[in-house]
């Protein structure tokens, strides 16, 4: 047979391994609190099988053997033949940590130098301590087996592919009492009652000499492919009558034969210890491995689909462009499927961009799944009782994210165990619980993600900060006695500064701070504390969704446009120039009050001043930027909006300028660079004392956003999150017998959207589609409806004071769907209340068709 090159598979297997050690990782963690759930048990069991079977077909031979020996200790567990405590816990766990050392020498092309010896012999020791008789009573049926079994090839290999998978092999041996009437039947349901507990691959003697009633002595041996437990075989078998014994046999991988009377009396079978092979020599080389990707079906569907929208687009722009070259008689027409064709085209890339960013998104639950075991792990070693509850689980972030933040959260909930909770009889004392509560937390927030670790531990003594800040010379005492509390709690991201009375190997609060704070600003994340002494802490680390593909605020500086990441702005502000100081030398902004550093940025990159703006302005455009705990405003001559924007390297030959962190091609094909953010702010900043994001989201919560579109001479308005999606007019297909409202229906990306004219629920004089027309989509209860307006313009920003109630006896055509009034200068704008014109419309959402049918619109 032609040897197979199984490296092109690495990547699966160490992919598969990660898996099971998860598994293992957190069903340990449940069998410790649960010593007894089967289920737990079983899974457990699946894992270390599928890791040995995996290691196995790889051709990894001390891994395999390795796991080998620790599946036979899960098999005591789960025959109850050792009993779980936390000194067999802890061993278990050294076992799964020693695995992950030989999946890294895998890679490495060092597992030939692994020495598995002692950990095996710890593994022994624990086997032999469970092998000792059972402490309930077994089953009471004679153990027999007098039939011998013969397996041929094919059945060998079927065992050794269920090993593979997990499932074990075991050999039934049954007998029926010598006296028993129609033996046959019997074997029968015998045979019945072993399907459901797994898949029979043979049978001694054959099934055909079982219904012989004459020749069948009542004595039969199964080979089982199965996941049930002995004992659970016994009982599976012991629910037909008239059985005198049953003996379940466990079959080992390397047995040819396996005759059931080999281990007549035999509970439990001891398999045979497999050699260590010397195999094939790309073990003593390094790996390479090929990075794999598991992403749903149902995205890669919908990729599928929106690329095949590309295509058709693609086709359409050929045959304009063919047209526009030939005949100049048609451009008007021409122009207008141009327009249409380029409108669809760019909602279907928005959606490949957000699909194919979806295909990077990885769960964080892959990530906090690592941490019960480490703070177990923590907890123990520092002697404290620690309650440990994770929120947030499915919220996605990019994978490559998802290694770059793991060390940040070990750090801080590290402190939180070590030097935020209290010990037990200190909690006691204080009217506390002993148990001390721990809770990790991710939600999505905009395009971010949101991290919090809070703990109701001691909290940040700001005086001791201070007190440790100054011993080490990190700051003066008079600028410490000029600081308030929360910007010396924020001291502790200073190295070396530290709360703690003693320091531990575990960590100290306060100790590797610096590292997390420079993690967080290598990721253009931002941090922030809220500490109350004696309550606890809130660590919150706020970071963008992905690296790749990021949301920016483009802006400005001189003749030049650049792009700021929007995870780092806090706030835009207009600050008058005479709120403008100089202090040391440098500028300084007045921000309610508080101090703000300030940078002009033209000036540090010299660039030259574009002549279209003046040059002396009574109010400067100042961007409130943050990285970490630090704040500063970057002065800029003109915001240009908000932009979805691709970083691209700049290459070896530009290199690294300071102040940049890379370009992106814009709109018109013109390269905008991308502010380095942390390296301005490094250099020049300082911690706004006040919480300028609190205010942010306050300011946000207060405004709001109204999409606006006319009907005949009057604006109107719809909250901008009820409009799901805006497009252009496509061909309308009319449906009979349906209300005056209802145009018909349109194929929106494959599904049947009706569409009412707003014109004639407002009983305005109906108005041929034009150009300018569009549909507003809105959202009803999980239905889409779209809505025909002659005109969509600009969005409106107001917030609930500027909007004022509709008078009574109000001029206004329907004034009862109506919800507000916005008046800005001469403009006013009519705002609808969607919920009730969806109510009073005289249709029902369509009903998606079944087999095929046609799809069915409803009029009431």
């Amino acid at each position: 047979m032609a040897d197979f090159d199984l490296s092109a598979y690495l990547g699966v297997f160490l992919d598969e391994v990660d898996e099971q050690l998860q598994i293992l990782d957190s069903e340990i963690l449940i069998l410790e609190e649960k010593p007894s759930d089967t289920q737990t048990i079983q899974n457990i069991f699946r894992a270390a099988h599928t890791l040995k079977g995996s290691s196995a077909s790889m051709g990894f031979e001390k891994m395999k053997e390795f796991t080998h020996h620790l599946e036979n200790v899960f098999d005591l567990i789960r025959n109850q033949l050792l009993t779980v405590t936390p000194a067999l816990v802890d061993v278990i766990f050294e076992s799964i940590d020693f695995i992950k050392r030989l999946k890294e020498a895998i890679v490495n092309g060092s597992l030939d130098k692994m020495d598995i010896v002692p950990h095996v012999d710890k593994l022994h020791q624990l086997k032999r301590d469970g092998e000792q008789p059972p402490k309930r009573e077994e089953v009471t049926l004679k153990s027999t087996g007098k039939v011998p079994v013969k397996l041929d090839d094919y059945q060998k290999n079927v065992i050794q592919n269920a090993y593979t998978f997990g499932h074990n092999a075991v050999a039934v041996s049954v007998s029926l009492m010598k006296d028993t009437l129609m033996k046959n039947v019997r074997a029968l349901l015998v045979h019945n009652n072993l399907r459901e507990a797994g898949e029979i691959i043979a049978a001694f003697p054959p099934v055909e000499e079982m219904e012989k009633e004459t020749d069948f002595t009542g004595e039969m041996t199964y080979i089982l492919l199965t996941m049930q437990t002995k004992q659970e075989i016994i009982d599976i078998v012991s629910q037909v009558s008239d059985i005198e014994s049953v003996d379940v046999v466990e079959l080992a991988e390397a047995d040819n034969d396996a005759p059931a009377n080999e281990a007549a009396d035999a509970n439990v079978k001891e398999t045979k210890e497999p050699e260590i092979i010397e195999k094939e020599k790309r073990s003593s080389i390094k790996q390479k491995v090929h990075p794999t990707v598991r992403v749903d079906v149902d995205r890669l569907e919908h990729l599928m689909n929106l690329v095949g929208e590309l295509v058709i687009d693609q086709t359409r722009l050929v045959d304009v462009r063919s047209r526009l070259t030939e005949n100049e008689t048609s451009r008007e027409d021409d122009i207008d499927t141009l327009d249409e064709v380029t409108n669809h085209l760019s909602r279907v890339i928005t959606e490949l961009q957000e699909g194919m960013m979806k295909t990077r998104m990885l769960p964080i639950e892959q990530l906090f799944n690592r941490f019960p075991r480490m703070v177990r792990d923590t907890a123990q070693k520092s002697e404290k009782e620690i309650e440990f509850i994770m929120e947030g689980k499915e919220t996605e972030l990019d994978r490559s994210l998802i290694e770059e933040i793991s060390d940040p959260i070990i750090h801080l909930l590290r402190n939180s165990i070590d030097h935020g909770i209290e010990a037990p009889e200190e909690r006691e004392k204080i009217g506390k619980p002993r148990k001390g509560k721990i809770v990790l937390r991710a939600a999505h927030e905009e395009n971010h993600i949101v991290i919090s670790i809070k703990d109701d531990g001691k909290g940040i003594d700001p005086q001791k900060v201070k007190e440790s800040a100054i011993k080490r010379g990190s700051i003066s005492e008079e600028e410490a006695s000029k600081l308030t509390d929360k910007e010396l709690i924020f001291l502790i991201f200073k190295s070396g500064v530290s709360t703690a009375e003693k320091i531990t190997d575990i960590s100290g609060r306060g100790v590797g701070m610096d590292i997390v704070r420079a993690h967080i600003e290598n990721l253009n994340g931002l941090i922030d504390i809220e500490s109350t002494v004696g309550e606890g802490t809130i660590f919150t680390v706020k970071l963008p969704l992905t690296l790749a593909i990021i949301s920016s605020l483009l802006v400005k500086f001189g003749a030049k446009t650049f792009a700021i990441p929007l995870v780092n702005v806090l706030e835009i502000i207009r600050l008058n120039t005479d709120d403008i100081q100089i202090v040391n030398n440098k500028e300084v902004g007045l921000v309610r009050g508080r101090v703000l550093p300030l940078v002009r940025m033209k000036e540090r990159l010299q660039i030259e001043d574009d002549e279209s703006i003046p040059k002396h302005k009574h109010r400067e455009f100042v961007i409130v930027v943050g990285i970490a705990d630090k704040r500063i405003g970057l002065i800029a001559d003109k915001t240009l909006g908000n932009q979805e924007i691709v970083i691209k390297s700049l290459g070896k030959y530009v290199g690294s300028p300071p102040y940049i962190a890379g370009a992106t091609i814009m709109g018109d094909g013109s390269v905008a660079l991308i502010l380095d953010v942390s390296s301005v702010v490094r250099e020049e900043g300082a911690q706004l004392l006040e919480n300028v994001e609190i205010n942010r989201k306050k300011e946000l919560k207060e405004e709001q956003q109204f999409v606006t579109f006319k009907l005949d001479t009057e604006e109107y308005g719809l909250e901008i999150q009820r409009a799901k999606d805006i497009v252009s007019v496509p061909n309308i297909t009319k449906v009979v017998n349906t209300s005056d409202d209802l145009l018909g229906i349109i194929n929106l990306r494959g599904t049947m959207l009706p569409v009412v004219d707003l014109r004639k629920r407002f009983h305005l004089e109906v108005k041929e589609i034009t150009q300018k027309s569009r549909i507003i989509v809105v959202e009803n209860e999980g239905e889409d409806v779209g809505f025909l307006v002659d005109e969509v313009t600009q969005v409106l920003k107001t917030n609930h004071h500027q909007i004022e109630h509709p008078p009574a006896g109000s001029q206004y055509n329907h004034s009862d769907l109506i919800k507000g009034i916005s008046k800005d200068g001469n403009r006013v704008v009519i705002l609808l209340d969607f919920d009730k014109i969806i109510h009073s419309t005289d249709i029902q959402p369509i009903q998606q068709p079944f087999n095929n049918e046609e799809p069915i619109l409803k009029a009431n």
